[in-house]
């Protein structure tokens, strides 16, 4: 989830411990520029008849929702069970794109693909190509406005097929700040969290733009179901706006209780507490009821989860709609869990097993 629009699919400064440093948090100065700067050198084109491919996970957002972009922690997973294949092949005449939603010159794709825009065309200009005889495709098993990360993994399984087209290996940093040219459009200010977990493969700690590696040590699955119900971050982020507007001193209490629960949650991930996990998961959804960025759906998700035996449930990403995350007593207690969600009116589930968050 990022704050500021709904996802599309096509569809650090370094700290101790800390992995590639990031841009500034939206706090700080952003980047000056609207995408990585092009440094001189000469136009470069594909190898006739290569086509270049690329993938990209989707992520959940375990805890910190609403709260990372007003400079609190957050604890992110990689969802390596979907994702999205992009390819990119030379073609002659302008530049082309195929989503889920388009097919045509990309100078004529509809505004709610203006974040791949953006991102195809900053990836062009940094691999010194110019921005004509590519065709982009982008197709995969994200869903659409489900707080996954559709926009930020559609981006980036672009960059990394344009970097495989162009024969040129990115490092993560680099990949990370081409996903975000992207989800500004996307989004207005982005926290990053987004975009770095989608081009990492690792449990990260994200706060006020510094990454770290997330210490996991827990051996009950995640399930994570969907609503069925597209999520409305606009007007999610428009309510705890408002509540920030009207009430300051009380606003900043309900963001110390995420805070709070947040920094427990993981030291609990990092110990295999998954009863006091699960408390903690419960009370942050409480809390972003109070701040009215749940809805019905996800409370009778969570409500299930909670009745099925889960240890904790709360909302992922945005919220009112999209997904929830549930986690399972053990390996053979979230079949269980899923088919209950699914039974209560889940539109799927997929399970983590642990070895995908402590890999």
């Amino acid at each position: 989830m990022e704050h500021g629009a709904v996802e599309n699919r096509s569809d650090l400064r370094a700290a101790p411990g800390a992995t590639d440093p990031l841009p500034a948090a939206p706090q700080t100065p952003a980047h000056p520029a609207a995408h990585p700067t092009r440094t001189p050198g000469p136009d470069t084109a594909a190898a006739p008849g290569h086509i270049g491919t690329g993938w990209a996970h989707a992520k959940i957002i375990l805890f910190g929702e609403h709260a990372v972009v007003h400079g609190q922690p957050a604890i992110a997973f990689p969802l390596r069970k979907i994702g999205l294949q992009a390819t990119a092949a030379p073609v002659p005449g302008p530049l082309r794109l195929t989503v889920d939603i388009y097919d045509g010159p990309l100078a004529h794709a509809p505004a709610r693909l203006g974040s791949l825009v953006t991102t195809i065309e900053s990836t062009l200009d940094l691999l010194h190509h110019p921005l004509e005889g590519v065709h982009v495709t982008c197709l995969g098993d994200v869903p659409l406005e489900r707080g996954l990360g559709s926009s930020a993994a559609g981006a980036s399984s672009i960059v990394n097929a344009l970097a495989d087209l162009m024969g040129t290996e990115l490092d993560e940093r680099t990949r990370y700040e081409l996903v975000q040219t992207g989800e500004r459009v996307a989004h207005g200010s982005p926290s990053g969290l987004d975009a770095y977990t989608v081009v990492t493969q690792r449990p990260i700690w994200f706060q006020a733009g510094r990454v770290e590696d997330l210490e996991v040590a827990l051996s009950a699955p995640l399930v994570v179901a969907d609503s069925g119900r597209p999520g409305d971050t606009h007007s999610a982020v428009a309510a705890v706006g408002e509540i920030r507007r009207s009430d300051p001193e009380l606003a900043a209490d309900y963001f110390e209780t995420i805070r709070h629960h947040t920094v427990a949650a993981r030291a609990d991930l990092a110990a295999d507490r998954a009863a006091s996990l699960g408390a903690h998961m419960d009370a942050v959804h409480e809390t972003l009821q109070i701040l009215s960025v749940s809805c019905e759906e996800l409370d009778h998700l969570v409500g299930t989860a909670r009745a099925a035996g889960a240890h904790g449930a709360k909302l992922t990403g945005g919220g009112r709609g999209g997904c929830i995350i549930a986690l399972a007593r053990d390996r053979g207690h979230a079949p269980q869990l899923a088919r209950a969600l699914e039974e209560a009116g889940a539109a799927q589930t997929w399970i983590i097993d642990p070895e995908e968050f402590t890999a």
